[in-house]
């Protein structure tokens, strides 16, 4: 059987210099299938993770959550398991303007920032494999992996990135964002998110969990109303800015090298027309939309901004719309000490399925205690 591991990017792991990169180890016997996954693998020492604000405090909730799967996963099988945390400053539910930037996409510029302290944990397991040699077996750390959990406190990884760099889409100054497309699946009660949409989406290799207060969110949905007022406008603006950017390109042009009128009127003609075929569309889901009565409802979206494919502007999630959102200014509590998790977002990605007695996701997934991890909110 062939197996298939991630190549680490972002969340390397720390440790110390006791776990020799990419170990060989002699094996008495033929390495197969049933050998790795019946191998019985290590937790990998680790260094000290540096933490230069509120150390006690922000070492007890990482070694708490590190807890959680050390009881739940206490024999690696088939791999080393390994992980590293973190603890430092950002920002939440900043207000920002964009600016023009000649030949580039415009520059977000933040004009109110709101501090806040995020944490991030991540427990990796780092697979044993054949070699070439029938009687030896490799393991990949540090940088190939066949399973891993992310917990990230107070950094709201589901916004993953704005709708569109303008400043139409903005509310209050904030940013609107796409947030990550739902599963219509659940676990342990608590909607599944992925970043591919559609018909992929229970497919994909990672999905994502929101934990948060009851009966509040850390973002807040905009509606198709204010969906409905920014696009027409941008787009808009948008094509007028092309068919502008279009001629004065050319006119700059030396005589010798400028496209003949006749190729420019037809370019504008086509930037006319792609304006015009949106804001029809646009228009139409106004009048749809306010017929009935669904103003209000959270604007689910094609992610598309200029509507340039076939198609409604509102597009369920289970066909690959997206929801958009802003970071909600008022979840935050701020008389709480900085070093307390107001919220989670679990990231559970797919280890190697050949792995069939110890499957760490599977296992993750059966026992991980996530209301111990809502204890945890504001505390």
């Amino acid at each position: 059987m062939k197996k298939q591991f991630i190549i680490l990017i972002l969340l390397p792991i720390c440790v110390a210099a006791q776990n020799p990169h990419f170990p060989k180890l002699k094996i008495s016997g033929p390495c197969n299938d049933e050998f790795i996954n019946n191998y019985k693998g290590k937790w990998l020492i680790h260094e000290p993770i540096s933490v230069n604000d509120y150390h006690d405090e922000v070492m007890r909730r990482l070694n708490a959550m590190n807890d959680f799967i050390r009881q739940i996963y206490p024999q690696p099988t088939g791999g080393d398991a390994g992980w590293s945390g973190e603890f430092a400053k950002t920002s939440f539910a900043d207000e920002v303007k964009f600016v023009p930037v000649k030949d580039r996409d415009p520059e977000e510029t933040k004009t109110k920032i709101n501090p806040v302290y995020r944490y991030g944990y991540s427990c990796i397991l780092f697979p044993w494999m054949c070699t070439s040699n029938p009687n030896e077996i490799m393991n990949m750390y540090p940088e190939g992996s066949n399973g891993s959990i992310v917990i990230r406190a107070n950094d709201l990884q589901i916004l993953n990135q704005n709708y569109v760099d303008a400043n139409e889409w903005t509310i209050d100054g904030r940013p609107i964002k796409r947030k990550m497309f739902a599963t219509g699946s659940q676990w342990k009660g608590y909607d599944l998110m992925s970043d591919v949409g559609g018909i992929y989406a229970n497919a994909a290799s990672s999905h994502f969990v929101l934990i948060s207060r009851d009966g509040v969110l850390p973002y807040i949905p905009i509606t198709r109303k204010q969906y409905l007022d920014r696009a027409i406008p941008y787009i808009t603006r948008y094509y007028d800015e092309l068919t502008k950017k279009v001629v004065q390109g050319n006119d700059a042009m030396p005589a010798q090298f400028r496209a003949p009128k006749d190729e420019i009127d037809k370019q504008t003609a086509l930037n006319t027309k792609a304006k015009s075929d949106a804001v029809t569309k646009l228009q139409a889901a106004l009048e749809e939309t306010t017929r009935k009565g669904l103003l209000d409802a959270p604007a689910v979206v094609r992610i598309d901004p200029l509507l340039m494919n076939e198609g409604p502007v509102f597009q369920p999630e289970a066909e690959g719309g997206c929801m958009l959102v802003t970071e909600n200014p008022n979840y935050f509590r701020k008389e709480l000490p900085k070093y307390v998790p107001q919220f989670f977002v679990i990231e559970l990605n797919t280890s190697d399925p050949g792995h069939l007695n110890m499957n760490f996701k599977r296992i993750i997934e059966e026992n991980f205690p996530i209301e111990k991890l809502k204890a945890m909110i504001d505390k």
